[in-house]
């Protein structure tokens, strides 16, 4: 087989056909080229896309890719086989569309690979770019999260500073005397806000809207007021605070250095653990980030190369359309195709598929035919076998009836005998009792005639050489039976 047969029936063309229509062997032979041409980008993106992407080895991104390039090839295959000429170019159209959005689908997912390959070293720099970002942005959120550090470090530092007699105990810098400190602060500032609400209101510039001493006024002087109180008995507690501190300072009731050397290992020691987890936490995203090189990431740092640069993003567009196009390529020569004149191929096809159809539809006339007259074949034979059945059953029937009716008849005629008999029976002693014993008898008694039983021969009124009128042959009178 030459290679334009051979890829003219990779494109879905029939080769008894073909032979047929030895013109339309390239044009066929050219869509199969442009299959294997679409399958061999594919195989060949799927392998960037393994081997750059994954990092998989050399030998099985390769034979992944063939894989992909096969799946490919058989997808374009079944679109441009499936595609036929309909009734008209806008069923056509319509029958075409489906299968032209799933080569969309399909060369996309074949060009994306290629495209991040070719831009392989902008995307490589874009990466480091946005993993350094990542990480500074990860230190900001880490300094957000561990302040606490700073502030114990600072803790740390002053008391080191006390224990090295470098700082002296400072009244302000007692706790006791900050809270006080703040607490006065919050009342001065309550007091202030309600001073400057009552006159306000006094001077109708606010509330109510009217000067002078009113009721609102009165309500807002008397909250002033006990703001006022509020704030004088802040003062007064700051003052006594600062006074025992003072003391205490001065009568050395309480040390800086002990409270130093107290404080100092729990300061350290919350050090040391926020400095651990910190660490821990920086080490864990470093890894994750300088490891974000996968597909997405690519996609990300292609999109922000593009956004910005205009010839970036057409080359971008331009890549992308080339190999979708490629993959687009043998479903819109199909389509386009299907819309011109039909060519020796078409119609060679056709009329093979119409005489095919036609000695089908023969065959299957022919078997109903048969099947018809089977049946009815069938029929006869059972509708005969029924009738033979239904004959015998009547004769039989007939039989068994005669045979019923000669029992019947030969049972009266017994019965009939005997009852003769035992009439006999009974004149023949009614006579003996009354006339007598020793008169002759005019006439004998007969006796019944039975039909042979046991074989005996009948002839004549003889059953076995003994006569029915009770005397035997020779002419001697025999015994009178009993009935």
């Amino acid at each position: 087989m030459s290679l334009s047969l051979w890829l003219a029936r990779l494109s879905g063309a029939r080769p008894e056909i073909l032979a047929k229509a030895p013109g339309d062997v390239n044009k066929h032979a050219a869509m199969g080229g442009v299959l294997l041409s679409t399958s061999g980008v594919a195989a060949v993106s799927a392998f960037f896309a393994l081997h750059s992407v994954l990092e998989l080895p050399l030998a099985a991104a390769a034979a992944a890719g063939l894989v992909w390039g096969v799946i490919i090839f058989n997808l374009d295959r079944m679109l441009v086989v499936t595609m036929t000429r309909g009734n008209g170019w806008v069923l056509n159209l319509i029958a075409a569309l489906p299968r032209i959005a799933l080569a969309v689908v399909i060369g996309t997912i074949i060009s994306m690979p290629l495209v991040l390959k070719i831009f392989e070293p902008e995307i490589n720099s874009e990466l480091i770019a946005m993993q350094a970002e990542t990480i500074q942005r990860n230190q900001d959120e880490y300094d957000q999260a561990y302040d606490k550090i700073t502030e114990l470090e600072a803790e740390e530092k002053r008391l080191l500073d006390v224990l090295a007699g470098r700082a002296e105990a400072v009244v302000s810098d007692d706790p006791d005397v900050k809270a006080a400190k703040s607490a006065l602060d919050a009342a001065e500032k309550a007091y202030q806000d309600a001073s400057q609400s009552a006159q306000c209101e006094f001077d109708g510039t606010c509330g109510t809207g009217v000067p002078g001493d009113g009721e609102s006024y009165r309500q807002k002087k008397r909250a002033a007021d006990d703001a006022r109180a509020t704030r004088d008995r802040a003062r007064t507690a700051l003052d006594d605070v600062t006074a025992k501190v003072t003391k205490r300072i001065q009568d050395g009731s309480s040390t800086d250095v002990d409270n130093a050397n107290r404080r100092l290992p729990e300061v350290r020691a919350d050090l040391d653990r926020l400095r651990a987890d910190r660490e821990d936490l920086e080490k864990r995203g470093s890894t994750a980030t300088a490891a974000d090189t996968g597909l997405l990431a690519r996609l990300e740092a292609l999109d922000r190369l593009t956004e910005n640069r205009r010839s970036g993003g057409q080359a971008h567009l331009a890549l992308f359309l080339l190999f979708l196009c490629v993959e687009l390529l043998p479903v819109v020569v199909k389509t386009l195709t299907s819309f011109g004149p039909e060519t020796l191929y078409d119609r060679l096809a056709k009329r093979a598929d119409d005489g095919t159809d036609h000695d089908d539809k023969l065959w299957a006339d022919r078997d109903r035919d048969l099947a018809v007259d089977r049946a009815d074949q069938k029929l006869a034979m059972e509708r005969h076998r029924l009738d033979a059945q239904t004959k015998a059953h009547a004769k039989t029937t007939q039989l068994v009836a005669d045979k019923q009716l000669a029992m019947a008849v030969k049972a009266i005629d017994v019965w009939g005998q005997l009852a003769q008999l035992r009439t006999d029976e009974e004149l023949d002693r009614w006579y003996r009792d009354h006339v007598g014993a020793d008169e002759p008898r005019t006439m004998p008694i007969r006796r019944p005639i039975f039909p042979p039983a046991d074989g005996g021969h009948l002839n004549g009124g003889h059953v076995n050489g003994t006569h029915l009128n009770g005397t035997q042959r020779n002419g001697t009178p025999s015994a009178t039976p009993n009935p």
